[in-house]
């Protein structure tokens, strides 16, 4: 018996001590895949710490020295998740859109179709559920684009581009496009759409459809950061407002996607709204936020819905925006110097190590 309850606290003890190490392990200043993937589950870390914690109770009596340290160090991980989740608890609720004119209102959709998902039609229902005037698809093939190919007549202007991998992307919408492309942001060889979207009121805003690679044991987060830094400068270098969509392949709370908000000064509905995990879609309990929509100040947030599952790892994602007076909508601090520097550096070694994986 006592053996036995022993190795009951030698598990408990070890399981907190390694989720511990690993909830910290981010603020590690390192792009290697595992470092940077433990920023991903931090809500099925703090609930587990929170069990882990209540185990470590049932052994004060045996063990208390080890059992009340074990419980502070545990705690203390616990706050920290806590600091980092609370600004995505829903403390403010959905907004009602009902003050937003009809020729100021912009809807974004994402979409991260999932390549070897059957193109059976349910996205389609949602997208013309939801009517977005945007709709950003990822890991587009030409066998989706087919099945897609109906939406084309309420959203006759398009953008597409399949590479026969998981990083096709494809943009439907609504309202007329200008100065569209497709470029690979940081010399990564995944497309990323870069155009301009015309308002009903016929002003032209900026927007960035984005899928960077994710982080994992083939390759670090340098090519991802980096376009997401390059993202952040795009939108930072131009007049109009503008806005970023797409999956991240990144948390909003890790640094890369922090440090692109800083950059384009881009305000995350999210915060103040809820958690809406999008993946895992297939999993009921490894889910988080990789699917987003940014803004620059001018525009507000009135909804955010996550969609129904249609058979992909990600749940659909729609943002309803309206454009409103810089001046009246929410702002972020301005850029410091050191930040600017720092996302450069990354973009030029994210374009290095491309250039070196290529043989160029």
């Amino acid at each position: 018996m006592k053996i036995l309850r022993i190795a009951a606290f030698a598990l408990v003890a070890t399981a907190g001590i390694g989720l511990s190490i690993a909830s910290v392990l981010p603020l590690v200043p390192s792009y290697i895949w595992w470092i940077r993937i433990t920023d991903f589950p931090r809500l099925q870390s703090a609930l587990l710490l929170v069990v882990l914690i209540a185990l470590a109770a049932c052994f004060v009596r045996r063990y208390r020295y080890a059992s009340l340290s074990l419980m502070a160090v545990m705690l203390a991980t616990l706050i920290y998740h806590a600091v980092i989740l609370l600004p995505y608890a829903p403390l403010h609720g959905r907004l009602e859109d009902t003050d937003c004119a009809p020729d100021q209102r912009l809807s974004v959709m994402v979409a991260n179709v999932r390549l070897s998902n059957d193109p059976d039609g349910r996205l389609i229902q949602q997208v013309r559920r939801y009517a977005p005037d945007v709709l950003v698809v990822l890991e587009a093939n030409d066998q989706w684009l087919d099945a897609l190919s109906p939406l084309e007549q309420a959203m006759p202007h398009t953008i597409t581009h399949t590479t026969g991998s998981y990083f096709g992307i494809a943009l439907y919408s609504r309202l007329p496009l200008h100065s569209s492309a497709v470029r690979h942001l940081a010399g990564q060889n995944t497309p990323q759409i870069v155009t301009e979207v015309e308002l009903r009121t016929g002003e032209q805003i900026d927007f960035l459809g984005i899928h960077p690679r994710p982080p994992h044991p083939s390759q670090s987060a340098l090519g991802r950061d980096g376009v997401l830094l390059k993202a952040g400068l795009l939108l930072r270098d131009s007049d109009r407002p503008g806005v970023i969509a797409g999956d991240l392949n990144a948390t909003p709370w890790e640094r890369a996607v922090t440090e692109m908000r800083k950059i384009a000064r881009l305000v995350d509905p999210r915060r103040g709204y809820g958690y809406l995990p999008t993946y895992d879609a297939q999993s009921a309990w490894m889910r988080w936020p990789l699917d987003h929509v940014f803004y620059e100040a001018g525009f507000d947030v009135t909804e955010l819905i996550r969609g129904d599952n249609f058979g992909s790892d990600h749940f659909p994602y729609v943002a309803r925006l309206c454009r409103v007076d810089r001046s009246n909508s929410e702002t972020v601090e301005a850029t410091d110097a050191d930040t600017l520097r720092d996302a450069r550096q990354t973009i030029e070694r994210a374009r290095a190590q491309s250039e070196q994986k290529s043989g160029g």
